[in-house]
């Protein structure tokens, strides 16, 4: 009895490849499937969410999404109407505004931070607006007396060639109008401008220009 050749012929091994390929094929198509399908539910569900943001009027350009991450020029601004600044001092008499300019004590350019309100000694300083001390320091070798003020949303205030009331301290809340010092006779590094008081305010850490904080004041 003759043995029977138990190899595949080559025309079974090219019939193997053949299914195997359409396999492969079969299984390439369904990830492909797959893949787009998640990606269209995704862009459905971003459109879907973004459609749903309430037009303002606001985007000229049409998106509806009234908040394009760009912020405005009066978001550093307090919003509160109860949080309206009031002049530190009664007459606001511009002195020096916020900007980079000649120090004629210092006799040198240099960025003015703050404003300066012209004063006499002896003028009231009153609290901008309602906050807590965070500081009271009577022997500031550049600015003689300075008192700061911590407020709501970041802000703080600063007030400088001036003489605290006594008993001011650290921790004591103040009112909006309420006097908290007195403006000082010219010394440290603006002695040159006369009596006045340097008024600063910060958002945040960051320096701002209090005349944005002060309507009385027209830039």
């Amino acid at each position: 009895m003759k043995n029977q050749n138990t190899k595949p012929t080559k025309k079974k091994i090219v019939m193997y490849y053949l299914i195997l390929a359409a396999c492969l094929v079969v299984i390439a198509s369904v990830t492909v499937g797959i893949v787009f399908a998640v990606r269209n539910r995704n862009a459905d569900n971003f459109i879907d969410n973004d459609t749903q943001q309430p037009d303002d009027g606001n985007n000229p350009g049409g998106d509806n999404n009234p908040d394009d991450g760009n912020e405005d020029e009066d978001d550093n601004k307090p919003t509160d109407a109860a949080y309206v600044f009031v002049s530190p001092v009664a007459d606001i008499d511009l002195l020096q505004s916020h900007v980079f300019g000649y120090d004629k004590t210092l006799d040198r350019y240099r960025l003015h931070c703050g404003i300066d309100l012209k004063a006499a000694a002896g003028t009231d300083v009153v609290a901008a607006v309602d906050g807590t001390v965070k500081e009271v320091s009577v022997s500031d070798p550049l600015f003689g007396a300075v008192i700061r003020i911590e407020h709501a949303d970041g802000v703080e205030t600063v007030y400088k060639f001036i003489t605290p009331v006594e008993g001011l301290k650290a921790g004591d809340k103040v009112s909006r109008g309420q006097v908290i010092a007195k403006v000082a006779t010219a010394t440290g590094v603006e002695n040159a401008d006369g009596d006045h008081l340097h008024f600063e305010v910060y958002k945040n850490n960051a320096v701002q220009d209090p005349a944005d904080y002060l309507d009385a004041i027209s830039k």
